[in-house]
């Protein structure tokens, strides 16, 4: 094994551009990178000597669904690299997902030449412009290397951008002529991602207006996780006194065992006491969230108070309320600073009888009495097990996950469901025995060969909620999220994944007692009726 490169041994070196790829991955402290089976074996032997771990898939899609759940796991990019880089275009809707969820990604593709372009070479579109055009609705940046010497700043560059204020896709494309030739590359600028600072005045602003209320209400969202905010919003919500409602990307920002939470979700999807708090409440904090038509149950939830909404860059403030008070700012900045001036203000502790009222409010859902399993039963018993990290496709059939209480930010999933996956990829990239991934059937035959090529190197529990895709969630007749049936049962054997039939809860405890497969994929079928009733959504 090579020994790994000292920065001093580095730094103003002659590299080719493979190493100087290689070299500059490591300064931004990268320390996986999610490629295919089509990376050149000079690029994988630099990346080794680096000391840079290769995820290798089978196809670029793959490649990038599992970067992106890495990234959302560790709160930081995912790096892909792809040759050629026109494959990318096979993931595009991975890509478009992690742009609209704020999920940051470092894409590094490849321009078939520089010096020659455009002579219909294999992999190359019409014009060398093409892929970075087609790719630019989803992406917060575009650079091009053509140099060696670009190399390294141009990468630098890009990861920044991914991961400054609002963490989104960034592409590099990079020449594959410089893999072969040899210059100087520039040194590293160790540039550092950026957070916007917030208005101090907007903040004082904020603080008179918690510090005066009968019932403030926080709502917390996605923000609070990737600015790392979850102890300064416990601070917050103890300080007030506050009842806190999650979204549903924001599960784990606010432990669900706190008796200051109020559930997640707004509207028909909420729940009772987190609806009820939210109508009565006279100030409304909205925490690092876009208000998605899913979690707010297509944006039904019903409110009077002075609203506050924080943004990082300010790009959906307006959109769905417009609030009396925007915060445009990081919201871990902002609620340091907001903290501050409470506790200048706030000097007795505050007993307004919210956690009596919550405690109070928690109840069983009611449902009709059935023979079979339906969802909240596989959720139900799933409450009996402790899971590390927990991946989740959401679908009509497994919607019901998200009552499953969490108590940090564990949780990861998509409020776009753009492309699906989420909850495969998730559960073979974390290599975690005590992990969860929950999916339904159309997810496994989107992701079949995904799981078939990796399987036998992850562990922990993938649960297919399967109701022979009978089911879709439809958003088409009203804004309101439903349950429609889809006219169509698929029947499909998943035996040949090794899946563990399951049809009823104890049979489900047993599979999931099992300790014989802590060292690899559990797979369970669990098998849904079809006719079932959700304990959160209606079934039209």
């Amino acid at each position: 094994m090579s020994t790994p490169k000292r920065k001093e041994e580095t730094v103003g070196k002659e590299m080719t551009g493979d190493e100087a790829l290689a070299y500059v991955l490591k300064e931004i402290g990268t320390k996986k990178v999610f490629t295919t089976v089509s990376l050149p074996e000079n690029l994988r032997e630099r990346l080794k000597e680096y000391e840079i771990e290769q995820d290798i898939s089978l196809n670029s899609r793959d490649a990038l669904l599992l970067a992106e759940t890495y990234a959302m796991e560790n709160n930081t990019a995912g790096v892909v690299i792809q040759i050629p880089g026109t494959e990318i275009l096979n993931g595009i809707d991975v890509i478009a997902q992690a742009y609209a969820d704020s999920v940051p990604l470092l894409i590094i593709g490849s321009l078939r030449s520089y010096r020659d372009v455009g002579r219909a070479r294999i992999g190359e579109l019409r014009t060398p412009d093409d892929l970075s055009s087609t790719l630019a609705p989803i992406t917060k940046l575009r650079e091009r290397a053509i140099s060696i010497e670009e190399i390294t700043v141009t990468v630098e560059k890009a990861n920044k951008e991914a991961l400054s204020n609002r963490p989104r896709p960034a592409f590099v494309e990079i020449a594959e002529d410089l893999f072969k030739m040899k210059a100087y590359p520039l040194s590293p600028a160790e540039q550092k991602p950026e957070k916007r600072t917030p208005d101090k005045n907007t903040v004082a602003k904020v603080a008179e207006v918690l510090s005066n209320s009968k019932l403030p209400v926080i709502v917390s969202g996605y923000g609070v996780i990737t600015s790392g905010a979850y102890n300064e919003l416990m601070e917050l919500a103890e300080l007030l006194d506050a009842p806190v409602i999650t979204t549903i990307k924001g599960k784990g920002s606010f432990p669900a065992s706190h008796q200051l939470f109020a559930g997640e979700g707004l509207g028909i999807i909420g729940t009772d006491i987190g609806n009820k708090l939210l109508a009565e409440a006279d100030s409304i904090l909205f925490l690092g969230t876009r208000l998605t038509q899913l979690s707010t149950g297509g944006w039904s939830m019903k409110f009077k108070g002075f609203t506050m909404h924080n943004s990082i860059d300010g790009e959906d403030i307006g959109k769905v309320i417009m609030p009396h008070l925007p915060i445009v700012a990081d919201t871990g900045l902002f609620l340091k600073e907001l903290l501050v001036l409470l506790k200048q203000k706030i000097k007795d502790k505050i007993d307004r009888g919210i956690r009596y009222e919550i405690l109070r409010s928690k109840k069983e859902p009611e449902l009709r009495a059935h023979s079979g399993l339906w969802p909240w039963d596989v959720v139900k018993t799933l409450m009996d097990f402790k899971f590390s990290k927990i991946f989740v496709d959401l679908s009509a059939v497994t919607f019901d996950m998200i009552r499953y209480p969490v108590e940090k930010p564990v949780w990861f999933t998509s409020e776009s469901i753009i492309s699906k996956g989420i909850g495969i990829a998730g559960v073979i990239q974390s290599k975690d025995k005590n992990a969860l991934g929950v999916t339904d059937l159309p997810s496994i035959t989107r992701n079949l060969g995904l799981l078939q090529s990796k399987k036998d190197e992850a562990k922990g529990a993938l649960i297919i909620f399967n109701d022979k895709a009978s089911t879709y969630l439809d958003t088409t007749a009203s804004d309101a999220p439903t349950i429609k049936r889809s006219w169509s049962s698929v029947n499909i054997d998943l035996k040949f994944l090794g899946a563990i039939d399951v049809n009823s809860t104890a049979e489900l405890k047993e599979a999931l007692n099992n300790n014989e497969g802590d060292n690899k994929l559990r797979i369970i079928n669990v098998n849904i009726d079809p006719q079932y009733d959700s304990s959160v959504l209606i079934r039209m």
